[in-house]
């Protein structure tokens, strides 16, 4: 399992957000933002917590030598987080 703070401001980026999670839809994915928890596979879940001020957390059920993951997220991760 590994947590990073990503950061989704966009309706567009939570498409795309979305498209990359389905591609791991065999792993448990969550973001956390606040008081709530929603499935990262979910596009109304993502869409609900599009937010151009605040970050979430994103965990993933999978090792964190998951490169090809780590790497599809890069382009969400939080500046604070890179």
């Amino acid at each position: 399992m590994f947590t990073k703070l990503i950061k989704i401001s966009s309706l567009d980026e939570a498409k795309n957000f979305v498209n990359l999670t389905t591609k791991y839809d065999h792993v448990k994915m969550f973001l956390r933002m606040d008081n709530y928890e929603i499935d990262a596979h979910s596009i109304v879940g993502v869409l609900s917590i599009v937010d151009s001020e605040n970050s979430a957390v994103f965990t993933a059920d999978t090792n964190d030598n998951d490169e090809e993951l780590l790497k599809d997220i890069t382009p969400f991760l939080a500046k604070a987080a890179v």
